[in-house]
């Protein structure tokens, strides 16, 4: 699967499902953070496989999650 094809099967879930979805992966989201990053799914770039987050994304993310939980999960997966 790609990830495009990924996010548009993510955009499809309920905010219930996303949690279990999410939390499947032990990334731990409440609803209403789900329903927060929901809008990010439209910004997320192909791109960004090869020159990395924006850091503005980033901090959009850390305003919905937090700081520490935001880090953790990009350092968890390697994404930073």
């Amino acid at each position: 699967m790609d990830l495009l094809q990924l996010i548009q099967e993510i955009k499809q879930l309920s905010d219930a499902e996303a949690k279990q979805y999410a939390a499947s992966y032990d990334v731990h989201l409440s609803v209403q953070e789900i329903q927060k990053l929901r809008p990010l799914l439209d910004e997320v770039s192909l791109h960004w496989l090869f020159t990395g987050i924006p850091t503005s994304f980033i901090e959009k993310i850390s305003h919905i999650i937090g700081y520490e939980k935001t880090m953790l999960y990009l350092e968890e997966y390697k994404l930073q």
